[in-house]
């Protein structure tokens, strides 16, 4: 009897520790969608206007323009304009959380893949295989979340010519996997840096993966690349 009271009580424990995780991860995942919330509009209402003001210029300045060489930079500077304005517009939609609401997991990816794309810093290769279901808002709000983490360490740190990002609609599991043919690093000399040095990135990962009730593994070697791999049991 007094071991199965003392079995109870880790039970017990066990699922208090993970309640106050998920409400943690709730809690968090509120205040970053917020930020978001208002970074979008930021981006939307306020520099999004602005350059479209200055399209207008543009287009104004090109009639005035007489030489054809001005007229010319004139038109490649308004092309420019006008990618920048695409750009912040799909920019804006990919951290308002409401898009993924609205659309689900595979379009908000999509959307921003070509945001990434358009960038010419880098290739894009999209897959996906399976059914498609939907995971819940807020699991693929967080799976969203955790690719653009995976993506801006690519982009920042990999060196990459090629991400690669896959999405795996199994009957009872769900895969989402990114990959990157840069230059990889070792994970020990990750989990050995000093607190000043160390990113939360991959802890992120781990943590978030782990209370949306899945795992997430990362494999990486020097000049090797990384992979990225989330795996959700279908609920």
């Amino acid at each position: 009897m007094h071991q199965r009271q003392y079995h109870r009580y880790l039970s017990d424990k066990e699922e208090i520790k993970n309640l106050n995780q998920r409400e943690l991860l709730q809690s968090q995942l509120e205040i970053q969608n917020q930020t978001f919330q208002q970074i979008g509009e930021e981006l939307h209402d306020n520099i999004g206007q602005l350059l479209t003001v200055a399209l207008m210029r543009l287009n104004t300045l090109e009639d005035e323009v007489i030489d054809p060489d001005a007229q010319q930079s004139v038109q490649q500077t308004r092309e420019i304009i006008r990618t920048i304005i695409t750009d912040v517009r799909a920019l804006a939609k990919t951290l308002d959380h409401d898009t993924v609401r609205r659309f689900g997991l595979l379009a908000s990816l999509t959307l921003e893949l070509e945001r990434i794309q358009r960038t010419g810093r880098i290739q894009i290769q999209f897959q996906t295989s399976g059914e498609t279901y939907s995971l819940g808002e807020q699991t693929e709000t967080v799976l969203l979340r955790m690719t653009q983490e995976s993506l801006n360490n690519a982009l920042k740190h990999a060196q990459a010519q090629t991400i690669t990002v896959s999405v795996d609609y199994q009957p009872t599991l769900f895969i989402l996997s990114i990959s990157d043919d840069g230059r990889g690093f070792e994970l020990e000399d990750v989990a050995k840096r000093t607190l000043d040095k160390a990113g939360v990135g991959l802890n992120n990962l781990y943590r978030r993966a782990g209370l949306l009730g899945g795992t997430c593994s990362i494999i990486s070697h020097p000049g090797a690349g990384t992979h990225v791999e989330i795996k959700l049991p279908r609920t």
